[in-house]
């Protein structure tokens, strides 16, 4: 997304989860729900300590109320990819403060431990998105786009809109 100058607005949706990514029966996959997103050109600021976002898919500077920029968008994307390979939740706790501590400092456990059958790929690009520091993550959602492309390219699988919308339509 661009300003009327051309000049990008470097949009942080800050609420990428489950919920928030739709799959359309034509094959086309969408986030939605920019209530709590935020340009970096945006002129006031989210109240201090105040979380936007569900905290199970909250990167760890996002807990901690620290500037955010589009990768700890690819942080919650990590996490929905981690618990779509591994069929379960990687940071749900019973209390909010546990789940701020695990985000914080916790990695994920290694999906081969929890399902042998991922490829190591696979989780080598989780484990790039879930890293605990900005900068030694995918520098965006595209990025980490590319490098699910790259994968699905070399294994020779297909998974774009067409056979999208044949699973959804078996669905």
């Amino acid at each position: 997304l661009h300003n009327e100058r051309g000049q990008p607005l470097h949009i942080v949706h800050r609420d990428v989860s489950p919920q928030n990514i739709i799959v359309l029966f034509s094959g086309g996959v969408k986030v939605v729900d920019f209530g709590v997103a935020k340009a970096a050109s945006k002129m006031h600021q989210t109240r201090v300590g105040t979380m936007k976002g569900k905290l199970s898919y909250m990167s760890p500077e996002q807990c901690m109320s620290k500037e955010l920029d589009p990768r700890a968008d690819v942080f919650s994307l990590g996490v929905v990819f981690w618990e779509m390979l591994a069929r379960r939740r990687l940071f749900k706790r019973d209390n909010e403060a546990a789940a701020v501590h695990s985000l914080v400092n916790d990695d994920p456990p290694p999906l081969g431990e929890i399902r042998p059958e991922v490829p190591r790929e696979l989780e080598r690009i989780a484990r790039t998105a879930l890293a605990k520091k900005p900068a030694d993550r995918y520098p965006s959602c595209q990025a980490m786009a590319a490098a699910l492309r790259e994968y699905l390219r070399h294994n020779r699988a297909a998974a774009g809109p067409a056979e999208i919308a044949a699973f959804m339509t078996s669905l």
